[in-house]
């Protein structure tokens, strides 16, 4: 009997080339304001700039990863597969919890969750969004562990410039998924540590620090291209109010 999530380890990446021939484009499913994936969730969407998330590499930044990251996550997975494209998750730490991804209201047939170690990440990450098979994927990242790569095969499969370097600034990293990202019109979701220190700014569509509040989830939007920021309260829909 299959299990409900589909996994795969980081030895698993050559099957993606059948992945990238599946037929994911959408059915004219919702769209939000100027082509924005949306989240199904008005009250976070009307908080956001576009209504939704943009394309390129969005940050949800939570402090110690508490603050209601992964729910927004799943509400992008689940606008993207209304759309009718496919959605992938790496989850390194094996902390994605299926019951409440079903819960969510995501369909766990069309979300691919990758388990690999941190030392592949950055090389399955890149991988994963250079397949232009999914619409949204979600990454689980640490930026110390996920920019060391130790091996030369993990530095190719950033960039042949970066065959030599056994490791990759986290600036440069998402540099490089953000140009992929905007190539083959797919979001990238960061989950990613508010409280870590960051001596360079990152290569970000948008970010947007959450935080918990009784009943509700704090959205602030620090940084967005057209500089339109922003920060409210918004209610957790009744379904997911225990979702992390």
């Amino acid at each position: 009997m299959s299990t409900a999530l589909d996994l795969l380890n980081a030895s698993s990446l050559p099957r993606l080339a059948l992945v990238s021939h599946l037929q994911i484009a959408g059915q004219g499913g919702d769209e939000g304001e100027g082509g924005s994936l949306p989240l199904l969730w008005p009250e976070l969407e009307r908080a956001l700039p576009d209504r939704g998330l943009p394309k390129g590499v969005v940050e949800l930044a939570c402090a110690k990863g508490l603050g209601g990251g992964t729910r927004v996550a799943l509400a992008a997975v689940r606008g993207g597969q209304r759309q009718g494209g496919w959605c992938a998750w790496l989850d390194p730490e094996g902390s994605l919890y299926a019951p409440g991804v079903a819960k969510a209201e995501v369909d766990l047939q069309r979300l691919l969750v990758v388990r690999p170690p941190r030392k592949d990440l950055a090389a399955v990450a890149v991988k994963l969004v250079q397949s232009s098979a999914f619409d949204v994927i979600v990454i689980d990242y640490t930026p110390p562990a996920l920019v060391k790569l130790e091996s030369a095969h993990a530095s190719r499969a950033l960039s042949p410039s970066l065959s030599r370097s056994r490791s990759v600034r986290p600036e440069v990293l998402v540099r490089k998924l953000a140009l992929l990202a905007e190539a083959g019109g797919s979001t990238v979701i960061l989950l990613t540590d508010a409280s870590e220190p960051r001596p360079l700014p990152w290569q970000v569509a948008l970010r947007i620090e959450l935080s918990r509040s009784p009943g509700a989830l704090t959205v602030k939007v620090v940084k967005d291209r057209f500089c339109r920021l922003a920060m409210s309260k918004v209610a957790w829909p009744a379904c997911s109010a225990r979702t992390a």
